[in-house]
């Protein structure tokens, strides 16, 4: 039996999103596939941050709110995913970007057109947030945008 304290302990630490907007009956209730896809947008939103400069307090905080405004009430699957990546592994750009391609694939049957520009809407928009878009940046969405036509 799960609690919904059971489900904070399982899933993430509550105080890591904005406006606690963390739903514990969300965790338990959100598909696999679903989740490991706004995981993998979550990485490559990491990717598209670590572009230039390194990841800054601005982007992080602009890809919570794009999260929250984008993947409304899941958005908690991608920013603990950002989260971790940011604070506990800090992965080349190379690597996160594989692993979130490997992801997809994966789950490309669950992957459908929606998701998918939901997924080129938060890159486009992570890259915009701050300073607006480099050639870094616009290179990897060039990227994912001819790695979608595989998938």
């Amino acid at each position: 039996m799960h609690s919904w304290k059971n489900a904070i302990r399982i899933g993430q630490n509550i105080q890591s999103f904005p406006n606690n907007n963390f739903c514990p009956w969300l965790y338990l209730t959100m598909d696999i596939e679903k989740r490991e896809i706004y995981r993998a947008i979550a990485e490559l939103a990491y990717v598209i941050a670590k572009a230039d400069k390194g990841l800054s307090v601005e982007e992080r905080a602009a890809f919570y709110e794009i999260a929250s405004e984008e993947l409304d009430y899941e958005s908690w699957a991608a920013q603990s995913r950002f989260e971790l990546l940011d604070e506990v592994t800090h992965p080349s750009i190379e690597k996160a970007y594989n692993d979130a391609m490997h992801e997809l694939k994966k789950y490309k049957d669950h992957f459908t057109d929606e998701l998918k520009e939901k997924s080129l809407l938060v890159l486009q928009k992570m890259a915009a947030s701050c300073n607006g878009l480099s050639a870094n940046e616009a290179f990897i969405i060039d990227r994912f945008k001819k790695d979608l036509q595989h998938l």
